[in-house]
């Protein structure tokens, strides 16, 4: 090896040991004190505790949203006293729990598993950046489709519970809207499953850009997809039907070749009047029947009803 070349590995050798030095400085771990869901409803989802208090509850202005039917909208709160953390009850109807004990307040260490409510668990942990995104990866991949990135159905059966039970416990209205693409195996069959599935992400992006944030929207299977929409009411949920099948209809959805891909909607819609005590079997059940009735009529189209 002539001595040029040899001077050229000592360098690429340092300057490869520097780049990893450099990295692993950047990389030292950082911890932060976080909260996660392991039991509940939104099971998996956790949050730094970069401020305090941290206020824990049903409420949508609470720093960790917790959606279950037996949490209160402002339910707990994590305080900060000198190096220690204490979660705190807020008056909540069925508070906090520690080892099975009902508490008012609670020193935190690391490993903490905290009920709140009837069946929600939170845990005290620590957490780097890099604990924090592996578990925000984790939990994105339990709840999201893979291919549409809206809601799956499992989580969709989740939150119907706490969304039914809110409705009850409100009396307030609660509508479902379940609808799919009509003639989507053509789709398929003439374009392919390539474009099958861009119709799939295109769709459900539209849908969701016009939903308000506290609708929940998820995939039902296939090329079925479904709307949970709190207190609209009858007409409001008929509008909102109406609306998603329009934006859908005018939907210009082209191949590579520059083909257009003729795409609508067939959707049932059920509404449960303020107050309605229903199971959720029958309240799917009345949606799908109307959705029956779309396609039968001829597609495109809305079918609703109201349980009263």
């Amino acid at each position: 090896m002539s001595r040029i070349s040899e001077t050229t590995r000592e360098l690429t050798i340092k300057l490869d040991r520097d780049t990893m030095n450099v990295m692993l400085e950047s990389q030292k771990r950082v911890v932060h004190p976080s909260i996660i869901v392991v039991q509940g409803v939104d099971r998996g989802e956790s949050v730094l505790i970069d401020k305090t208090p941290l206020i824990m509850g049903r409420s949508d202005t609470c720093d960790l949203i917790i959606r279950d039917d037996g949490i209160s909208r402002i339910h707990a709160q994590i305080i900060k006293e000198g190096e220690r953390y204490i979660i705190e009850d807020q008056g909540s109807t069925n508070g906090i729990f520690f080892g099975n004990k009902r508490v008012e307040r609670h020193v935190l260490s690391e490993g903490d598993k905290v009920l709140v409510g009837r069946r929600t668990i939170l845990k005290f942990d620590m957490q780097d950046t890099f604990d924090k995104k592996y578990q925000d990866e984790m939990y994105e991949s339990a709840v999201r489709d893979g291919l549409t990135g809206v809601f799956n159905r499992k989580h969709f059966n989740e939150r119907i519970v706490s969304e039914l039970s809110f409705s009850l416990r409100h009396k307030s209205s609660l509508s479902v809207l379940i609808f799919d693409l009509d003639h989507f195996k053509r789709v398929n069959d003439n374009f392919g499953h390539q474009v099958g599935d861009e119709v799939l992400i295109q769709v459900s992006a539209k849908i969701h850009k016009i939903l308000r944030e506290e609708d929940f929207f998820a995939r039902y299977g296939g090329e079925e997809f479904v709307v949970l929409a709190r207190d609209i009411g009858f007409k409001g949920s008929v509008a909102l039907g109406e609306r998603i099948r329009q934006i859908i209809q005018d939907l210009k959805i082209l191949t590579p070749e520059g083909i257009r891909v003729p795409v609508t909607l067939s959707i049932g819609v059920a509404t449960v009047d303020e107050g309605k005590s229903i199971s959720i079997e029958q309240f799917i059940q009345i949606a799908d029947e109307n959705l029956y009735k779309a396609k039968e009529n001829g597609r495109n189209r809305v079918v609703a009803s109201s349980v009263k």
